[in-house]
């Protein structure tokens, strides 16, 4: 007997379900896109796009929008166009009863400001994803410059890149460097620039103290930026941040500090 009301349950949900739905497909065949709401679910925190870029990208891609059926708009063409927009991470489009296009925007989140051999400039995400600099939004992110070569400025995503070995291999290592500073809040804080040499080693630039940073190869970061740590605190405690103009941690099991 419990089984049959089972049954008989889900065949009348079901049922309704089936009605309802079809109620809602026709009253949105006679519905007329009257406009276009954009959101960017994280505009507080950055602005590499505006809800009025977004709005501008897709009208200029999808003219005549407006008066047209909804039923009749391509929202997983509009939706796809986005997500390739290298300021976009997510976007999510979809219509309403009321006429209205409606499009949620998630931002990509820069790790680094990266200024390349050849001047160019632009930034990148935590994922290795290339974002153009903006004119209008300057994060206050690690500034890592130097030997970097300029043809990562024109790729989507430097791990996918066509480059060569070598130079794709610096570029994985400079993403690791900017991973793991931006990750940590004391080292976000302390170190404001990374200069990258011709040997494809990192040289680091603090906030606080005068020194050079000679952080070496992207190997063992964790461990050097232990040592580093344990100076900081242990050491500069009692010697103060400004004695020394040099700091060497290229070398397994030792930092070497060379005095003023």
């Amino acid at each position: 007997m419990k089984s049959i009301v089972k049954i008989l349950t889900v065949l009348i949900v079901s049922a309704y379900l089936i009605l309802v739905l079809g109620f809602i497909d026709k009253q949105y065949e006679g519905v007329l896109c009257n406009g276009v709401n954009v959101i960017v679910q994280d505009s507080l925190e950055r602005g590499l796009i505006s809800a009025a870029d977004v709005k501008s990208l897709v009208q200029l891609d999808h003219p005549g929008i407006a008066g047209m059926p909804i039923t009749s708009l391509d929202v997983a063409g509009i939706e796809d166009g986005l997500k390739i927009i290298p300021a976009i991470s997510n976007a999510q489009v979809y219509t309403n009863i009321q006429g209205r296009l409606m499009i949620e925007i998630t931002q990509r989140s820069p790790v680094a400001r990266i200024e390349d051999s050849d001047h160019h400039h632009y930034y990148l995400d935590r994922e290795g994803y290339v974002i153009p600099a903006s004119m209008t939004y300057t994060p206050h992110i690690l500034h890592i410059n130097g030997e970097i070569p300029g043809s990562f400025s024109k790729e989507i995503k430097i791990v996918e890149s066509g480059a060569g070995e070598r130079d794709r291999q610096l570029m994985e290592d400079v993403l690791e460097m900017a991973n793991y500073i931006h990750a940590d809040p004391f080292w976000r804080s302390q170190i404001v620039q990374v200069y990258v040499n011709a040997r494809g080693e990192f040289e680091l630039v603090p906030r606080v103290g005068s020194q050079i940073i000679i952080f070496g190869g992207a190997d063992q970061i964790e461990t050097k930026f232990f040592k580093l740590n344990a100076l900081y605190r242990e050491g500069f405690s009692h010697t103060g941040w400004n004695q020394y103009e040099m700091i060497n941690l290229k070398y397994k099991n030792q930092v070497i500090c060379t005095k003023r």
